[in-house]
């Protein structure tokens, strides 16, 4: 029904090591990033740069330690996939198949916390409509891994994480040197925040936090959210996910991973670092300008970072910064349509048929632009909706995957501590955590400030209990 570059459409074997490294540094940085966790740094301020401190600390340790074992290991096996490749090696056509399906099901969530922020964007910055926006930006992004697969996914990640470097860097320099330096910028943030009557930040006092440039209370249930969001969420999540492991077995060899780490530390704390910077900024902007906060100003968190770009920057920064974002998201969802097509039609089927990969992307397109317009409005919906994502795949996954790493092969134990770490995550969402439960549920189950323990807490804690406990029992019916 369609033709494919069948040689580069699963992986590609022509790419430097620069274009790779480009490549996984440019895959970690989305719109999620940019405006959904740029709008929660404008919310909560400075206490949200532990995400990018942490990921630094996560991404050295997985490029260092995991991906060279990966590349190793597929070198063995020669998988077209990921999930192909750890299913495989734990000779599991059951964990292929669970894996295969949590990951179709999950990456929708995650295109539509990209397309909202993406959507939002252009709307703010040039007038087209919402749901066009969205729709003309998804068929874009189609039509590349459509003609290029692999191969187009790594030459648009390596131009488009110069593009992300240059913007932020100019984003930064810009906010240093005309809001920052030639004020009182300390004093204007803490006048903005104690003194603020809106709605939101009123929440963010009552659950711990202090200050834009504070950490809240310890223990707090706005400490809790923060710990386990920015420091186990995302970059605990992150060294699972299969889109990143793909790009460890795209390696040249072994001692690329050197050239590798760089760019994975370095591209997401420069472009994550700036725009944080910019959307905590913005408080002293528009306090010594209105007496308002951001977010007041702005009217909800997603929209404080394109709110704030239209209003705090010159033309001719604000179309640098508007490439930047199409890019940032242009990186992830190519990314993430690539691995929905390879997975559907490689791992779900266990057959080779990219005919039904190429008509899932069509899908998640359709149902992600419903899931735009249905929770446009919601609060944080982008980097709640990317927790979710990071959390139940990233955290469900990664006790198979050290274990993977080390070389144990124990079947049982990886199906049943991913699929048990995905049901904890999944009843945690549901029926626990406090903004999620109400939003799909209506059932919250009280257990005070624990309720703001992100979803990625039940998800390691119980695949790694079930992980351990079940390799050492042999009396288990193989699965």
């Amino acid at each position: 029904m369609f033709n494919f570059d069948k040689e580069n459409f699963y992986l590609t074997q022509n790419s430097s090591n620069l274009s790779v490294g480009l490549s996984y540094g440019a895959t970690l940085i989305s719109t999620s990033a940019i405006i959904g966790f740029g709008g929660l740094a404008g919310w909560l301020g400075y206490s949200v740069f532990l995400l990018p401190i942490s990921m630094m600390i996560t991404i050295y340790l997985a490029t260092t330690y995991i991906g060279p074992k990966v590349y190793a290991l597929n070198r063995t096996i020669k998988a077209k996939t990921f999930i192909e490749l750890i299913s495989t090696h734990y000779k599991s056509p059951a964990l292929r198949r669970i894996l295969s399906i949590f990951t179709v099901i999950m990456i929708p969530f995650y295109c539509t916390a990209v397309m909202i922020g993406v959507g939002k964007y252009i709307e703010s910055t040039i007038g087209l409509n919402y749901v066009l926006s969205l729709t003309i930006f998804s068929l874009i992004v189609f039509a590349t891994i459509f003609y290029g697969g692999m191969k187009s996914v790594i030459r648009n990640d390596a131009i488009q994480g110069v593009v992300l470097l240059i913007g932020s860097i100019i984003i930064f320099l810009w906010t240093l040197s005309v809001y920052i330096i030639p004020t009182d910028y300390i004093n204007t943030l803490t006048s903005a925040f104690s003194t603020s009557n809106h709605k939101m930040i009123g929440f963010a006092q009552s659950i711990g936090f202090t200050g834009f440039t504070d950490f809240p209370d310890f223990w707090s249930k706005g400490w809790l959210f923060e710990i386990t969001l920015l420091c186990l969420t995302i970059p605990v999540g992150l060294v699972a996910l299969p889109q990143l492991q793909t790009r460890y077995m795209l390696a040249k060899d072994e001692n690329a991973f050197k050239k590798i780490v760089p760019y994975g530390m370095v591209i997401p704390f420069v472009i994550i670092g700036s725009f944080f910077t910019a959307g905590i900024t913005a408080n002293a902007f528009y306090f010594s300008k209105y007496q308002v906060t951001v977010v007041e100003y702005a009217g909800s968190i997603d929209k404080i970072i394109p709110v704030w770009i239209n209003d705090g920057y010159p033309a001719w920064i604000g179309v640098a910064l508007f490439l930047t974002i199409l890019a940032a998201a242009f990186t992830t969802l190519n990314s993430l349509m690539h691995l929905l097509s390879t997975t559907v039609s490689n791992d779900l089927l266990i057959e080779e048929n990219k005919t039904y990969g190429i008509l899932s992307m069509i899908g998640v397109i359709i149902f992600a632009i419903l899931m735009c317009i249905i929770f446009e409005n919601q609060p944080a919906f982008i980097s709640r909706s990317t927790a979710v994502y990071f959390s139940l795949l990233g955290g469900s996954l990664l006790p198979s995957l050290i274990a993977m790493t080390r070389g144990e092969m124990h079947t049982q134990a990886s199906v049943w501590s991913f699929t048990s770490g995905a049901l904890a995550s999944l009843f945690w969402l549901l029926f626990v955590h406090f903004k999620e439960s109400k939003l799909f549920t209506g059932i919250t189950i009280d257990i005070g400030r624990y309720n703001f323990i992100e979803t990625i807490v039940p998800a390691l804690i119980v695949s790694t209990i079930v992980y351990l406990v079940l390799r050492k029992k042999r009396w288990l019916i193989m699965v």
